[in-house]
């Protein structure tokens, strides 16, 4: 059965696991305990913007939604748009990836799950992108059996570690980030956009372990979203397309992020908004390319 690990134990498995994550995907390192780090007490209107690289304690940008509000319309202007809609749109969509593939990579490459609670995690800016992430005072679920990988979607041990995900990531963490953006941001924002991103962050999440580990992921990424709350559900399904002998695992989105509306107009490939045999065909493009 999966055991619940605190205190150095849990740093020492959650480093290792965070090593073998950067050798399959460099731009995925995250620190632990960084001494940088730093927790203000209590609400402060006056916080001011951070800086590139400054951490930020997701419980803290969580509990404040004024400030989550101000930075959020501070990294749109950066990436280029006035819209905060826009901006809280992309905001959610760069963090929960960050949050989500963390957690998954860890799981499917070491059996080892960490706390993605907002309490224990923080995030950075790079270049007014979400992208930098660390783990204070972790904890981690361990999986002693055998490898994520070599054991059945629906086992318990499978079961057990993919809802740990749900409970500390979506549930303490993705959800209120979601429901302080939508108070801080100061303007009418829909909760479907913004879920709608997290799915496809959790799909893509699946979907970049699958391409580093190959097809036995795929079974983990359809009990995720079987176990996942129902405000992830309907937002998207899995597709797969055979082309010859190569194989493609897709996932389309049925609500549209809006970084179209960034400068270039550029879509997602599963963007819900271009016609369905257009996108496939760009799917068969795609592996005829690989």
């Amino acid at each position: 059965m999966p055991r619940l690990v605190e205190g150095e134990p849990a740093v020492e498995a959650l480093s290792r696991a965070l090593a073998r994550v950067v050798e399959l995907l460099p731009y995925l390192a995250a620190q632990v305990d960084p001494p940088e780090l730093v927790f203000w007490s209590g609400l402060a209107p006056d916080r001011p913007l951070p800086d590139d690289r400054q951490w930020l304690p997701s419980q803290e940008l969580i509990d404040d939604p004024d400030w989550l509000g101000r930075i959020i319309r501070a990294t749109g202007t950066g990436i280029g748009t006035n819209d905060p809609v826009v901006a809280a749109s992309i905001f959610v969509q760069g963090y929960s990836y960050r949050v989500l593939t963390l957690a998954l990579a860890c799981l499917t490459t070491s059996g080892v799950v960490p706390d993605s609670s907002a309490s224990h995690m923080a995030i950075g800016l790079a270049q007014h992108w979400p992208s930098l992430v660390a783990y204070s005072s972790p904890s981690v679920l361990v999986i002693d059996e055998a490898d994520a990988l070599e054991l059945p979607a629906d086992s318990d041990t499978i079961t057990d570690a993919l809802r740990f995900v749900v409970h500390t990531a979506i549930d303490s963490h993705l959800g209120p980030l979601i429901e302080a953006a939508r108070t801080g941001i100061g303007v009418p924002l829909g909760r479907r956009l913004l879920w709608g991103n997290v799915a496809s962050s959790a799909a893509t999440a699946f979907r970049t372990m699958e391409g580093c580990l190959g097809p036995s992921v795929e079974p983990l990424g359809h009990r995720f979203f079987a176990l996942a709350p129902p405000t992830l559900q309907g937002l998207g399904s899995f597709y797969v397309l055979e082309n010859g002998r190569r194989r493609g695992w897709f996932w389309e989105r049925t609500n549209c992020c809006l970084i179209d509306r960034l400068p270039g107009g550029v879509r997602c490939a599963d963007c819900s908004l271009t016609p369905i045999e257009e996108r496939r065909q760009a799917y068969r493009d795609s592996l005829d390319r690989s």
